[in-house]
């Protein structure tokens, strides 16, 4: 095998066994934290049959006690070995096998696979945060090396003051001042709202617009605030770039600045520039709960706020808790970190000169 692909395959295999071990520290907490739960929901059906059977010898209800305690374990399938249930499970999860919610629905009563319901709301965060991702990166690295050709200019003071005052700024605290401005003083948007028309009854260009409307606002919060930090860290890096021997170089051989710019500047800053911005797509995803849910926007953030407050409050004292829904949103987003900094390995690869293994894999590709 090839040096080259040793690079992919080795890479491949950790990130499949580290998502493995992942999956089993979520199981093990998941599942011990359920089955302790059935387990004391078990003991006190039991006590309660016991103290209403009234029994005269105490041994007979210690012996009843026992195996009503063993019957019951058996038909909930907990009369196993916990580290074997807890193996099972992960395997399930890395397949995607969820199972089903307790009580919790997700968009409609008939959906009870948790499958589904992470199905229902996933395709807006990947939509949204996506979307912000490639609008801000893009421009970051165009104002970024516009401000490092202009070092010490008025614009690459502005810039920078602008970056550091924007990257300060977090995007729930300036999601809910641009909620206050748009929708509450001016009425410029509608009001934050988790549901869509059907568009059977709108139709697609309806949905559309529907649908871009009440994305307007957050992805407007979500490029802003992160422009700034992306801004400035490209700034710095192409600018120390610049300052190389052969950028001078290339420059005293008449070489076109654009050229020498996006040729070999951009080529070179490259690695960085990819590392951030899935760091910053990551850092976008952590913080997808309370961004989704300021702006009601229906992704999986919103849903794992739904799962948590309201799976208790289906049934109170009923000690109905969505444990299993959680571990699966804990899991996908895992998984989505796993493979943006998987694919960032690989990209990084590809694309960096300085690496040998990249320069390989380039010309096998090619």
């Amino acid at each position: 095998m090839s040096a080259s692909w040793k690079y992919f395959v080795v890479r491949t295999l950790n990130m499949v066994l580290t998502i493995l071990i992942i999956a089993l520290l979520i199981s093990a907490f998941f599942t011990t934290m359920e089955e302790e739960d059935q387990e004391e929901a078990i003991r006190m059906q039991v006590q309660g049959e016991v103290n209403s059977l009234n029994f005269e010898n105490p041994e007979d209800a210690f012996e009843y006690r026992n195996e009503r305690i063993q019957e019951l374990k058996k038909e909930n399938d907990l009369d196993g070995s916990r580290a074997e249930r807890v193996f099972n499970n992960a395997i399930d999860m890395m397949s995607l096998e969820f199972g089903e919610t307790r009580r919790f629905t997700g968009r409609g009563r008939e959906r009870q696979l948790i499958s589904a319901i992470i199905m229902d709301y996933l395709p807006y965060t990947i939509l949204l945060f996506t979307t912000s991702a490639v609008l801000y990166s893009s421009l970051a690295i165009f104002f970024g090396l516009k401000a490092a050709q202009n070092l010490g200019s008025s614009m690459d003071k502005g810039l920078t003051l602008l970056g550091a005052t924007l990257s300060s700024v977090p995007v729930w605290w300036a999601g809910m001042i641009f909620l206050v401005i748009f929708y509450s003083v001016l009425g410029w948007y509608p009001r934050p709202s988790p549901t869509f028309p059907n568009i059977n009854n709108v139709g697609y260009l309806g949905y559309m617009r529907e649908l871009l409307i009440k994305m307007s606002l957050p992805l407007f919060t979500i490029v802003l605030i992160k422009l700034g930090g992306r801004l400035y860290i490209s700034r710095n890096i192409v600018s120390g770039i610049l300052e190389d021997d052969y950028i001078m170089a290339a420059r005293a051989k008449g070489i076109p600045e654009n050229k020498v710019i996006y040729g070999h500047a951009l080529k070179t800053a490259a690695p960085p520039l990819v590392t951030t911005a899935t760091l910053a797509i990551l850092a976008s995803l952590a913080g997808a709960l309370i961004t989704e849910v300021i702006f009601s926007w229906p992704g999986i953030g919103y849903l794992l706020r739904r799962a948590l407050h309201e799976s208790g409050a289906l049934d109170p004292g009923s000690g109905v808790f969505e444990d299993r829904l959680i571990a699966a949103i804990t899991f996908v987003l895992v998984i989505f970190s796993m493979i943006a900094l998987y694919l960032n390995d690989i990209i990084c690869g590809i694309v960096d000169p300085r690496v040998e293994i990249g320069s390989k894999f380039t010309e096998e590709v090619k």
